[in-house]
């Protein structure tokens, strides 16, 4: 790219961004704050209920679909400006044509409440900066910078609202398109090897390398990647920007009752301005709950911890959830057909749920806004599952007792129940020695409500089981009704 064209480039950035937009529009009260605050226990305590929800990663990108100029781009599809080396101006080219016509919020919430989900979170804005709702702090947006002139975020928040589950919001803190965010992709020096953050203030004088395989493999970025001049950049104008539209979210789209945030990069949470911004969502809405992506990795900001891509060994100190995708990638892309089975899914969900923990698991819709038939199928079939049993996830929790070979226990209140992953070949199943005495025990689903035998002996309790493993399907869960000890 020649000079004039950077130039150009540069100048339609700022343009985008401009001066009156740093700060929000005086804006009318929220409409989801509640009158009097929530203490965070009882803050917390529809999350704590909930257990599964829907992650949605849907933005200009799903149209590419994981392909650039014909070639599969291998890896996350949501990070494909970034792996593929697409110009700024190409990609904004292709995100100001985003055009998904067939999006209903209507199709994506029912789909969510079909699967037993209780709340979803979708990505308002990614780390390509593209915005899904009528901002009015930069015009690279869906609703003012695309053919399609609709606001998605306002559209499931009511959506949400109106089939009575919770809306929550992602928001990246990095930003590859915003000309004001200083951090810039460059090749590292010995001993650090391929392409990341040199170290700087914002950093804490880190050096970060990019994870990714481009980055890793140092794969050159040409000279109109990102055509931001640096030395313009102000990082402060960038937070005031990112307060601005944190306030319009929780002001401007609707019930909002979680902010997910991602890809703190500003290593010092002074710097980061972390407790400014946790401070403005309590103004707006005290009741919000806040991850701990608003802060920086290692440190204990907002109401609750995320595992990315797994469950964690043991249950947390406090409320936590894990995200996972439903094949290889978060956004859409059409090479990616390796899904989840529905049994690993319902057996992760049980998981998450016998150490305290939620399950967000996330969905990729395409370029038109359609969620693919792979996950919408196996949604569908953890739904079925979830019609009978969720007795024993909702409200559910940690059990206390030792980790069975064949399955996991959950409990809630003077209910433990059993779930049975693998199922003994005798047809009776050993429980270890359980506090209090057993009042009645009867399977959940298959046969419903079917008494069961057993016996206590001093090594547990012996369980006649009803069904035959043809029968019981992915997870057999029989409930036991308790007296206390």
């Amino acid at each position: 790219m020649n000079m004039r064209r950077l130039l150009l480039s540069a100048l339609l950035l700022a343009l985008l961004y401009r001066p009156l937009s740093l700060t929000a529009a005086p804006a009318p009260p929220p409409p989801n704050a509640e009158s009097a605050p929530l203490g965070r226990e009882a803050r917390m305590a529809w999350f704590r209920d909930a257990r599964f929800g829907m992650f949605i990663h849907w933005g200009p990108y799903s149209a590419l679909g994981g392909e650039y100029r014909g070639q599969p781009v291998g890896w996350i599809a949501e990070w494909i400006q970034h792996t593929a080396r697409i110009p700024l101006a190409e990609y904004e080219t292709m995100a100001h044509a985003f055009n998904p016509v067939k999006f209903d919020a209507r199709e994506w919430v029912s789909l969510a409440r079909e699967a037993g989900m209780k709340y979803i979170a979708i990505t308002a804005k990614h780390h390509d900066g593209f915005c899904l709702w009528d901002t009015r702090l930069t015009g690279y947006n869906l609703v003012q910078g695309t053919p399609f002139h609709r606001d998605a975020i306002a559209e499931l928040a009511r959506e949400c609202e109106r089939q009575g589950l919770k809306f929550g919001v992602y928001y990246s803190v990095r930003d590859w398109h915003h000309p004001d965010w200083p951090l810039r992709y460059e090749h590292l020096n010995p001993p650090h090897k391929g392409y990341g953050y040199a170290a700087s203030p914002w950093t804490s004088n880190w050096v970060s390398q990019c994870g990714c395989p481009s980055c890793r493999k140092s794969k050159p970025f040409p000279d109109d990647f990102d055509p931001r001049p640096v030395a313009a950049a102000d990082m402060n104008r960038y937070l005031d920007y990112m307060r601005g539209q944190l306030t319009e979210l929780l002001t401007r789209c609707g019930p909002v009752s979680l902010m997910w945030f991602d890809a703190q990069d500003i290593r010092d949470p002074a710097l980061g301005r972390v407790k400014e911004m946790i401070a403005t969502m309590r103004r707006l809405n005290p009741n919000v709950i806040i991850s701990d992506r608003i802060g920086p990795d290692g440190t204990e900001f907002g109401d609750y911890g995320v595992h990315e891509g797994g469950v964690p060994g043991t249950g947390a100190a406090r409320e936590w959830e894990t995200c996972m995708t439903l094949n290889n990638t978060w956004g859409y892309s059409k090479f990616d057909e390796h899904w989840k089975s529905a049994a690993e899914l319902i057996h992760t969900l049980v998981e998450t749920t016998s150490k305290n923990g939620n399950f967000l698991l996330n969905v990729g819709p395409d370029g038109e806004g359609v969620i693919p038939a792979g996950s919408a199928g196996r949604l569908r079939e953890v739904g079925r599952w979830m019609a009978e049993n969720a007795d024993s996830i909702r409200g559910c929790g940690a059990a206390n007792l030792p980790v069975p070979k064949w399955g996991r226990f959950t409990a809630r209140g003077s209910r433990l129940y059993v779930h049975i992953f693998q199922w003994p070949a005798d047809g009776q199943l050993r429980l270890p020695p359980l506090p209090g005495t057993i009042r009645r025990a009867f399977a959940l689903a298959y046969p419903a409500r079917q008494q069961l035998e057993f016996t206590v002996n001093p090594e547990g309790v012996d369980l006649r089981l009803p069904v035959t493993p043809a029968e019981a399907g992915p997870d057999a869960v029989l409930v036991l009704e308790m007296t206390q000890p």
